[in-house]
């Protein structure tokens, strides 16, 4: 008779499950690692996000602090319940023991710190047996944070079990700009929904006629959506009948809304919000763009490949690890003028944009390669 093998026990920190990539990321890990195999834990800093309903069936999840929305309407009592539960949350970090024990967390064989935020929270672990890793999803050069954070974080990268990157730029940038050797660390692309994504695509949503170019991505000044304004205005004053859709939300909506009405475009530019299915609209149109200024290896565009459509998208981060042809795509430089040199581009010669089917299968194949590399880094 074959023994009974006892799961391995993974611990995944995040800060809490908002609507963003790497949140849908972890989701997607979590609905992907054999159950039958780990007993997974997800340890959140606060119990809040538009995700939290979407966490599968099976995972343990756990919260430090409660969420916002459980919170007083009252305006003096709020702010003192978030201010009670940041110091629950300091009290934590300094006795982290406590809270471990009492959650029965003390026997883990992983914990996993799967933003940079969580790399002191993993590294203080009062588990001593346990292996440590982290993710990386970025570019560290565009943190936001200052260079004695940026400097501290890659110092505490070295100190993990196992560092996992998700694209090799992301990998070659740290090692080469902070002269650190990772010997610890491996590159694990992003794994995908695959047959989630192919379902959705098939689902019909509100209806803004023919697409020529879409994006999705937040609303803010790295993604590049102001020069993808300025690159369709241009067009639209050229002569060229598109129309371009942009899902997504974030604190650059109103300075779009401005100019799409100041040059009066509002028909042919659409601001479509967020949308929870934005597959049927990356399927239906004609090429997908990415004007973005910095990426680590953005979901979206191996999205658009799976489902044939045609990739127009600046050459930053591990993208050029994602469009190896012009079967697939084009890239360019960032900035307005190479936005538009990109887009006048496929406009005037449409037979870029033809359907590809080995691109679909590359990246179908890519993604049981990274969903083989979860399991044995697990293991």
């Amino acid at each position: 008779m074959e023994k009974n093998i006892p799961k391995k026990k993974i611990l995944f920190r995040n800060r809490s499950l908002e609507m963003g990539g790497i949140e849908n990321v972890l989701l997607t890990i979590l609905n992907h690692l054999d159950q039958s195999k780990f007993e997974i834990t997800l340890l959140l800093n606060y119990e809040q996000g538009e995700f939290l309903g979407r966490v599968p069936e099976g995972i343990r999840v756990l919260s430090i602090g409660k969420g916002t929305h459980t919170f007083s309407k009252n305006k003096i009592t709020y702010l003192i319940q978030k201010s009670l539960r940041r110091l629950n949350y300091h009290w934590f970090q300094k006795n982290p023991k406590a809270f471990y024990r009492k959650n029965q967390l003390l026997d883990l064989d992983f914990e996993v710190a799967f933003s940079h935020y969580m790399f002191e929270d993993i590294l203080q672990s009062p588990n001593l047996k346990s292996k440590k890793l982290f993710w990386f999803h970025g570019d560290l050069r565009n943190s936001g944070f200052t260079v004695e954070e940026n400097n501290r974080f890659v110092h505490q990268m070295a100190q993990f079990d196992t560092g996992v990157f998700v694209s090799q730029f992301s990998k070659n940038i740290i090692e080469k700009t902070w002269g650190v050797v990772l010997n610890n660390s491996k590159v694990i692309f992003n794994l995908m929904p695959i047959n989630e994504i192919l379902e959705k695509s098939k689902q019909t949503q509100q209806d803004f006629a023919t697409i020529d170019f879409v994006s999705v991505g937040r609303l803010f000044r790295q993604k590049g959506f102001k020069d993808l304004l300025s690159a369709h205005i241009r067009l639209i004053k050229e002569g060229y009948a598109i129309k371009t859709l942009l899902i997504g939300e974030g604190n650059q909506r109103a300075e779009l809304e401005k100019t799409i009405q100041d040059n009066n475009v509002s028909d042919s530019f659409i601001l479509g919000g967020y949308q929870q299915n934005p597959y049927f609209y990356i399927k239906t149109a004609a090429c997908f763009i990415l004007p973005s200024y910095s990426e680590g290896y953005p979901l979206v565009i191996a999205e658009s490949l799976l489902l044939e459509t045609y990739v127009l998208s600046t050459s930053v981060g591990g993208i050029p690890e994602l469009i190896e042809s012009k079967d697939e795509g084009i890239l360019f430089p960032p900035g307005p003028e190479h936005v538009y040199s990109a887009m006048k581009k496929v406009l005037t010669d449409r037979s870029f944009l033809q359907k590809n089917s080995d691109a679909k299968q590359k990246i179908i194949n890519r993604n049981q390669h990274t969903l083989d590399q979860l399991h044995e880094l697990f293991s």
